[in-house]
This record gives structure tokens, C-alpha cells and sequence, in this order.
């Protein structure tokens, strides 16, 4: 027999939809909240098709007050994913989710700023619309790979055995912060330097399990 490799899907949502997606977490454009399924590169998701994909995860809404001179940073929007499988016969647990790449922080260092960091705030099962994540109150996400397991299921279980709402992960809210005086332009892994999510974790399938 071969072992198959899960198939995650990583869903977007729209953190400004009062509704919350739950009960229709592992279903492309199944409730309003739905954004887009996000991928690799730099593919644009079709609005027409929920199940293209993405390869663009955007932290928008983004701007400096520029009359309030006690600003030093911007803490952009959050952007809200979630882990499904896509398949069944397979199941993932002890999921860590980390940066693969943060080069794209790298343009205010350049100007001797401090440099630019993510912010990584899991809710559970709880949908916060409009919420924001203030400079410094969050973990930072960085390319050092967790010791521990940081992402679970919706109700805090430890693994994603099933492809129903149920086996949802938990919300993931994520924003940049940003630092004053870092240089206009277009960031990220179609534009200067890279920010690349990934993912460490577990996992078994039906193959495996029938060789016991």
C-alpha cells in the first residue's frame, strides 16, 4: 500500500463579516465571510470559483496617522486563516505554524528602523469581527520553528481527523506591524522580499494504519 500525503487547504476570511464562519469552516464560500483559499505564488483567486486558489494573503486597510506624533509604528488589519483537510483518509496533528521566509522585513532594517514582525493571535472557536492587534500585545511569528505544537483544532483538540466543520483549526489572526519611515512600495513574494507561511505537523492515513 502507499501512504498518502495530507491535503491542507488554508481558507482566508474576511474579518470585517459580523457572522461568523462557523459550521461552514471547510467550505469554500460557504458562508459570507469567505475570502478565498490561499496557495503558493502569485496566483489571484477567481470570486467566481470559491475553490481557486490564491497565493496572495493581504494585510490591508493599512495607514499611518501622520497628524498623531506619538505614532511610530502602523499595525496593519488582521488577516484571519484556517487548516482543513481536504481528503479524507488522512489526519494531521501537532501543528506548528511558523515563517518560512521573512525577508520582506528586511526594508526598514535597511533604513535602520527596527525591524518589521507578524503578529499571531489563535482564538479557538471564538469569531472576532473588526478586531485589532496592537503593536507588541501578541507572540511574534518568526522562521524558528516552534517547540511546541501552536495551532489546534476548534475546540482545542490537538489534531484535524476529519474534513466536517468540527475539524476546523481554531481561527489564526495574524497582522504586520510596521515601522515609521519604512519605504513605500509593494512587499511580499510578488513584490520586494518574501513572507512565506509554513506549517510542521504530524500525520497518518488509513494505508499506514491497515499495516498494524
Amino acid at each position: 500500500m502507499t501512504n498518502e500525503f495530507p491535503h491542507i487547504r488554508v481558507f482566508e476570511w474576511d474579518i470585517t463579516e459580523v457572522a461568523s464562519p462557523a459550521g461552514n469552516r471547510t467550505t469554500p464560500g460557504g458562508s459570507f465571510a469567505f475570502k478565498q483559499i490561499v496557495a503558493s505564488g502569485c496566483s489571484t483567486a477567481d470570486p467566481n470559483f470559491p475553490s481557486s486558489t490564491s497565493g496572495i494573503l493581504e494585510f490591508s486597510g493599512t495607514k499611518f496617522i501622520l497628524t498623531d506624533g506619538t505614532q511610530d509604528h502602523l499595525a496593519s488589519i488582521p488577516s484571519v486563516i484556517t487548516f482543513n483537510l481536504a481528503a479524507s483518509g488522512t489526519a494531521i496533528s501537532d501543528i506548528k505554524l511558523y515563517l518560512v521566509d521573512d525577508t520582506v522585513f528586511q526594508a526598514s532594517a535597511d533604513q535602520g528602523l527596527d525591524r518589521a514582525f507578524m503578529q499571531f493571535a489563535p482564538s479557538g472557536n471564538n469569531w472576532l469581527p473588526n478586531t485589532s492587534m496592537a503593536s507588541g500585545a501578541f507572540p511574534k511569528l518568526t522562521t524558528v520553528i516552534p517547540s511546541f505544537p501552536n495551532v489546534f483544532r476548534q475546540d482545542g483538540t490537538a489534531g484535524l481527523v476529519g474534513q466536517d466543520d468540527q475539524n476546523s483549526s481554531e481561527f489564526v489572526y495574524l497582522n504586520v506591524v510596521i515601522p515609521l519611515g519604512t519605504p513605500l512600495g509593494s512587499y511580499g513574494v510578488c513584490g520586494s522580499g518574501f513572507l512565506r507561511l509554513g506549517i510542521q505537523f504530524n500525520y497518518w492515513c488509513n494505508d499506514f494504519l491497515l499495516q498494524f
